[in-house]
């Protein structure tokens, strides 16, 4: 069985020679390695070539992360392919375990969990939870599946279903369509110990980060469209995650407008008073978001 690890980078040169030498360290016979640069302005297109033919580069220019996936799936040629942020890298042995899992069991996917500790070494044993909630899909319920891109793999039969995937700017429309397009169209397994280290920093494009708030209605609005748009099955997920994008943003614009009208009706109207309203209506968004009432 073939495996293909299908990598994403755009501006990511200062991780990326980590990224690629935790997938060739792996003790598994038959994978490739593609590496697909989103129009990359720093070192690395220069470091892609220092590999040879160690690795398969996809240079293209800049579209956006669901171009990448795109890209990176028209250039595989394994039986179960691997997704992997540039900035992420895999624990030793992934491969082979994720590739027994595969084996063993009759899945189409298999995300498994990551870790942000750096120094964590790979578990002894897996714990894996066969998954398939098909039919609370099809009734318009999502389950969670709180695995980033770096976690996820598919047969390829699976993945043809879900690639090429429409583009988008920015990441609005990346992971989460797959995953919920994977969750519908087939049976998967989460292995609950981490196999993939996820690096937390300052140039994430979404995780850990401030514009994560403001970023998640809109994935939320993209994601539902697409999955309406692209499989009759999910029409009433589709639509309950649009509503709740609207209903997210609406919250932020209320809370936002609140704050204004705190400050010009206070008796400060300086620079700090604006600033204790605005933080005061970002604190009442995250507990509405926490407990799921925006």
């Amino acid at each position: 069985m073939k495996l293909s690890v299908l990598i994403n980078n755009f501006n990511y040169g200062q991780y990326l020679r980590p990224c690629i030498d935790s997938v060739l360290s792996q003790a598994y016979p038959d994978f490739e390695v593609i590496v697909v640069d989103d129009g990359s302005t720093d070192d690395s297109r220069q470091i892609l070539a220092s590999y040879g033919e160690k690795i398969l580069p996809v240079l293209k220019e800049n579209g956006g992360q669901a171009s990448s996936f795109n890209a990176g799936f028209a250039a595989a040629s394994g039986d179960i392919l691997f997704l992997l942020d540039a900035d992420d890298a895999f624990l030793p042995g992934k491969l082979a375990g994720i590739a027994e899992i595969y084996d063993r069991n009759e899945i189409d996917w298999c995300f498994d969990r990551v870790t942000t500790n750096e120094g964590d070494q790979p578990p002894v044993r897996l714990q894996v939870t066969l998954f398939d909630k098909r039919d609370t899909l099809r009734n318009g319920g999502f389950p969670s599946l709180p695995v980033p891109t770096s976690g996820l793999s598919f047969r390829r039969s699976l993945l043809s279903q879900i690639l090429p995937m429409s583009v988008a700017t920015d990441v609005v429309l990346s992971d989460n369509y797959i995953k919920f397009a994977a969750a519908y169209l087939g049976r998967g397994a989460i292995v609950e110990t981490p196999l993939t280290f996820q690096r937390i920093h300052a140039s994430n494009r979404y995780t850990g980060t401030s514009r994560a708030k403001t970023l998640r209605p809109r994935i939320m609005i993209a994601t539902g469209l697409e999955l309406a748009r692209r499989y009759d099955g999910l029409q009433a997920l589709g639509k309950s995650l649009v509503a709740g994008g609207i209903a997210e943003t609406t919250s932020l614009l209320k809370l936002r407008s609140e704050a204004r009208n705190t400050v010009a009706g206070g008796p400060f109207g300086d620079a700090a008073a604006t600033e204790v309203a605005l933080m005061a209506a970002r604190k009442r968004l995250g507990n509405m978001l926490r407990r799921g009432q925006a």
